[in-house]
């Protein structure tokens, strides 16, 4: 499982396709000209932290589920989780951000299954993530030791704090100017990836534990498919060829909805 850091400029050509593109859209996330694009659906927890499929709540309220819904949509929710309908769905919170992680590696491994093994992947981690600068945006809690004195508890507190606001991560990437794909927060540190660190992403190892979060892009070397997971979305959007798209449509793993290069996500009604 291998993972390095390159540079921004090999996510250029994301940027300069979605850069026009009507920031509603399919396109303002993964570029234009792939043959056919899916919306891979995050579930959500109920009120026992079970995962909730976006059907479930659609059946409890005889919605059909289109194309450009957004799960408060689906839910009878306002962007806050909370109810604006009579029949709200209520029994669960908004999706989660990232796909849980057996969802992903069924993914992965429906988009490399015929790939060379030795294709190579650009992967991006959000740039957001406190643990990639450390510093004082990390904070600990530690119970006072009471073998010991309030120097020594001091002390071992701040050895302690000084370790978990270590930097995830050297100069290399954060000295490095990082993809931005506008909108301010969409920012990325860029690394090529083998098949297995897709599927299976451990970035760091730090005091808060294993940094496995999901790459919020993610494309093959040869462009032939691309995914995006905006920061606090309910999906992760992809484009492909149109039989890889109808795999990742098959795959029973999976909640997935077809949709347009122009589909407008969050305007079913317009």
């Amino acid at each position: 499982m291998q993972f390095s850091h390159i540079s921004a400029e090999q996510g250029q050509w994301v940027a300069l396709a979605c850069s026009s593109a009507d920031p509603s859209t399919v396109v303002a996330q993964v570029p234009v000209g792939y043959e056919r694009y899916v919306r891979i659906l995050h579930p959500a927890l109920d009120e026992d932290d079970q995962l909730v499929s976006w059907g479930t709540v659609a059946k409890s309220r005889n919605h059909i589920i289109t194309a450009a819904d957004l799960f408060e949509t689906v839910a009878g929710l306002d962007a806050q989780g909370d109810p604006v309908e009579e029949d709200a769905w209520v029994d669960t919170d908004l999706p989660l951000d990232q796909l849980p992680e057996d969802q992903w590696q069924s993914l992965i491994d429906t988009l490399t299954v015929d790939e060379p093994e030795d294709q190579k992947y650009v992967v991006g981690l959000w740039a957001g993530y406190a643990f990639i600068e450390g510093g004082e945006r990390i904070q600990i809690e530690q119970e006072p030791d009471p073998t010991l004195s309030d120097e020594e508890n001091r002390e071992a507190y701040e050895t302690a704090l000084a370790h978990a606001q270590k930097p995830a991560f050297g100069p290399e990437v954060l000295n490095s100017a990082p993809l931005e794909l506008g909108g301010g927060y969409r920012n990325y540190h860029l690394f090529e990836a083998d098949a297995q660190f897709l599927a299976e992403p451990l970035w760091a190892q730090t005091a808060d534990g294993a940094q496995r979060q999901r790459p919020a892009l993610a494309f093959s070397a040869d462009h032939r498919w691309m995914l995006s997971t905006e920061p606090y979305d309910d999906c992760t959007i992809l484009g492909g060829p149109a039989s890889l798209i109808e795999a990742v449509l098959k795959n029973p793993n999976l909640e997935t909805i077809e949709v347009g290069q122009f589909t407008r996500i969050g305007h079913s009604n317009e």
